[in-house]
């Protein structure tokens, strides 16, 4: 089904709240008029839905998260006192936010934005204590963190639902590009993450070399090393990450030169892996058709896992790729299901089971290989033959404090190690989301800009000494 109401949509990210209902958000947009010069401008904005007993409620606008076109990226969660939690790209900016999950289809009910960093991707996971442990990739300009100009993937952990939470913690310091960061907290509350490293679309580096897996034990205080996880001589992306009940990490990722999909196991909660398997049965899709896509893993009550993925059946003739649905029972692959098949193209694949037994993906379409064209949001869903799973009833946060009942847009709750001015975040929404080649012409404005500068300085000073060698 069609969810967006044939109204522009992409990047969404869905979650099943303590009812076993299932709730929707994504990136849209729409056009408005300024009042001052009369000129159209794109108005991005995050949009909600939600499935309540087999019925869809209505779409709602939640948040204007920005002017321009920008991406609006982000990850949502229920937590265990039943709020439903988000992280959202405002313009540049990750913000916290939050709202009851019987509430959240008003906007009025959703909390006021807390910024929590700069970043393009981000990911969001809550533990059976109800801390919420959050990734997101961020540029690092300091020479003593990093010596390039990169981004490097960043933890923060909230301990009363979002309101407040954790200094930053780089939990990369590779060097080259790190993104499309996953993360899953297992029953013992180990924190499990993955990411992509070598390449980074938003600055522009196109070098994908392998994933990354870090585990933490305590919470996110500590975490282990960090271990590669890939194919010798050969480079592999979209790393993807699901965990048995065990605790046990399954990761998926794909070839970045080819069309065959891996797995990799570690049956000892990540500390040592089995050696990489193709994934029989299926191929990935061109992987220069489209750089920002990603796959999902989901588990069920019978300890299967899901893999949601964007490609084709292995003898398949088809140009369009597809929507597939493969089945890990510990061993071995499912042979592939189609779910979707048409002359749009899927893309961002997000899975989540509710109850145990009831599998939901959804993903959006463009229309257009060189450009995007026409973009929507679908779902779908079917059930399992896992056994069915009541939720437990909602408990409060052991740490809850006092949500403010008024906080200006884009202030922070809590000072950062580097405050967020609401000035330049007003002047973020009057320009372009930066490329490659725009956030070098940024730096080679300022380049220019202190060369006039200079060549100013320098014939003032010319003219004067000449002035001078006249005078009597």
């Amino acid at each position: 089904m069609e969810i967006s109401e044939n109204q522009f949509g992409w990047f969404p990210d869905l979650t099943v709240d303590l009812d076993g209902n299932l709730h929707v958000i994504w990136g849209g947009g729409t056009q408005r008029m300024r009042q001052i010069d009369q000129s159209v401008v794109d108005v991005d904005l995050l949009r909600y839905r939600v499935l309540r007993n087999g019925a869809w409620g209505p779409m709602t606008d939640i948040a204007v998260t920005c002017e321009g076109g920008y991406t609006v990226r982000n990850s949502l969660v229920v937590n265990i006192d039943g709020q439903i939690n988000a992280l959202v790209r405002f313009c540049t900016s990750v913000m916290a936010m939050s709202a009851p999950a019987d509430q959240a289809g008003t906007a009025s009910a959703w909390s006021n934005e807390i910024y929590l960093g700069t970043s393009y991707y981000n990911a969001l996971a809550t533990d059976s204590q109800g801390r919420l442990h959050m990734l997101y990739h961020e540029f690092v300009f300091d020479p003593s963190e990093q010596a390039n100009l990169a981004s490097e993937v960043f933890y923060r952990r909230s301990e009363d639902g979002g309101q407040t939470w954790t200094i930053r913690q780089n939990i990369a310091y590779l060097s080259g590009g790190d993104e499309r960061m996953q993360i899953q907290v297992d029953q013992q509350d180990r924190i499990h993450v993955v990411w992509d490293h070598g390449s980074d679309w938003y600055l522009g580096i196109d070098n994908p070399a392998y994933g990354i897996y870090r585990r933490s034990d305590d919470g996110g205080v500590s975490w282990h090393v960090p271990q590669a996880l890939g194919i010798a001589n050969e480079p592999t992306l979209q790393t993807t990450l699901g965990l048995t009940v065990e605790g046990n990490p399954l990761v998926v990722y794909r070839s970045a030169n080819g069309e065959r999909l891996f797995s990799q196991y570690s049956p000892d909660g990540g500390t040592t892996w089995q050696l990489p398997a193709v994934i029989p049965g299926v191929r990935a899709r061109a992987a220069i058709e489209r750089g920002l896509d990603s796959f999902s893993l989901a588990r069920d009550s019978a300890n299967r896992l899901h893999l949601l993925m964007v490609g084709f059946p292995e003898d398949s003739p088809a140009s369009i790729p597809m929507v597939l649905h493969l089945i890990w029972d510990g061993t071995t692959w499912s042979s592939p299901e189609i779910v979707y098949q048409s002359t749009k193209r899927p893309m961002w694949l997000r899975a989540v089971v509710a109850q145990g037994n009831t599998l939901h993906a959804v993903w959006f379409t463009y229309t257009e290989v060189s450009d995007w064209g026409e973009r929507r949001i679908w779902h779908s869903s079917r059930p399992l033959s896992s056994p069915q799973v009541a939720a437990p009833p909602p408990r409060s946060l052991p740490t809850a404090v006092p949500r403010p009942t008024t906080q200006p847009l884009g202030e922070p709750l809590v000072q950062l190690e580097a405050p967020h001015d609401p000035v330049v975040a007003r002047d973020l929404h009057e320009r372009p989301p930066p490329t490659v080649f725009n956030v070098w012409r940024e730096v080679a404005g300022v380049g220019v800009a202190l060369v006039g500068v200079i060549l100013i300085l320098g014939i003032f000073t010319i003219t004067t000494l000449r002035r001078r060698a006249r005078e009597p």
